[in-house]
């Protein structure tokens, strides 16, 4: 297998070999220098030529002086020689310095550059493009780096595409599961009006022709309902803005309350007249649901209080029951989707609520106490206009 010098290896031998040519030439310069000392003192037999005076003559005394002179010129020369190859040693370093600091501005460069295409290619990743294809150049660190980088983007690329896919299918699905449990409301006194048309029929014919225009007012309403709630999930899709209507809540709560009454007893308690800004088939479908999980949660004989109050800012409607009530740790998970308790529920109902309170400008907030029962209270804004519907 061929080995290929890395950046990290190539920069650690650049370096060896800079500073090790360098300390050899260092070495090679002060050898030289120390070599021409030597001769010089060599040539000047100090020495000997020192003892062979003896220093009882005028000439000899004069010899001593200039081999004391020559001593002394030696010695300057010398020392000059030092003070040189201090200068040639600082300005040899001071160079070996600034080629030191090139090298690594240049191999910087060589590292950095690549590295900012790839945070601006990981900045196009961040926004959602993954289509990003770095050209596969460079050192080979970097290199095989920007081969990384692309493979990667490719895989998210397609991930993307399967997400997508996954996603819309999740969609379709989830909508059709809200809607199989929105429709199911409706059919509830719609069924429950045909079993006791179908019974009073069959038992007394008398009873039959007075619940006969009752039972159909209940059908009509809710295939009324029903057509509304179709218009609404085909609006769903193109836009879920609601359509703000003004109006009093009261009767609408009446005509809901009529559909249950004869399986369920419930109470309606005015407090004080509201009007509410709200969009009419939204409400429809926020009280039926929780009005319809207040009735799963309630005993036959349990008696369900819906309230109409308001404070000095808000409009304010309450769904009271006594029934089974909510667990304190379930209290924030209610209004998740797939969230259920029944043995038979989608978990759609009270998520759906919570999103039509929200589009709607409204709030809602729950108090509960196990085996005690629970109690939604809705909340809107004050209003104080003319009345839309």
């Amino acid at each position: 297998m061929k080995y290929k010098l890395g950046i990290r290896g190539s920069v650690i031998i650049l370096f060896l070999g800079l500073y090790l040519g360098s300390l050899i030439l260092l070495n090679f310069f002060f050898v030289t220098k120390q070599q021409e000392t030597t001769s010089a003192f060599r040539q000047l037999k100090l020495d000997t030529a020192l003892a062979s005076l003896s220093y009882k003559t005028e000439a000899d005394s004069l010899q001593a002086r200039n081999l004391l002179n020559q001593f002394r010129e030696s010695l300057a020369a010398t020392q000059m020689i030092q003070k040189e190859a201090q200068i040639y040693s600082a300005v040899f370093l001071f160079l070996l310095m600034i080629i030191s600091v090139f090298i690594f501005i240049f191999i910087f460069y060589i590292i950095t550059r690549p590295l900012k295409v790839l945070q601006l290619a990981t900045a196009r990743i961040r926004e959602g493009d993954f289509t990003v294809d770095l050209p596969e150049t460079g050192i080979r660190e970097i290199r095989e780096l920007k081969q990384s980088f692309n493979s990667m983007s490719r895989e998210l690329d397609k991930t993307q595409q399967k997400l997508l896919k996954a996603e819309k299918e999740m969609i379709w699905k989830e909508l059709s599961r809200i809607l199989a449990h929105e429709i199911k409301n409706p059919l509830t006194p719609i069924q429950l009006s045909v079993q006791r048309l179908e019974e009073k029929f069959e038992t007394d014919t008398a009873k039959f022709q007075s619940i006969f225009p009752e039972a159909v007012s209940i059908i009509n309403q809710e295939i009324d309902n029903l057509q509304n709630l179709a218009r609404s999930f085909s609006n769903f899709a193109r836009s879920i803005e609601p359509d703000f209507r003004t109006f009093n809540p009261t009767p609408v709560l009446e005509d809901i309350i009529k559909s249950y009454h004869h399986h369920s007893r419930i109470n309606l308690n005015v407090k004080q007249q509201i009007l509410i800004r709200f969009d009419p088939t939204h409400f429809y479908q926020v009280i039926t649901n929780i009005l319809q999980n207040a009735i799963d949660a309630s005993r036959p004989e349990d008696v369900i209080t819906i309230e109409i109050d308001a404070t000095e800012n808000n409009s304010i409607i309450r769904i009271i029951d006594r029934g089974s009530g909510i667990a304190p740790a379930e209290i924030n998970k209610i209004f998740e989707p797939y969230f259920t308790r029944k043995k038979k529920g989608t978990g759609l109902g009270l998520a759906l609520v919570n999103k039509l309170v929200s589009v709607n400008d409204a709030k809602i907030q729950v108090r509960s106490e196990a085996g005690r029962g629970s109690c939604f209270e809705l909340q809107m804004d004050w209003k104080d206009e003319n009345i839309d519907y």
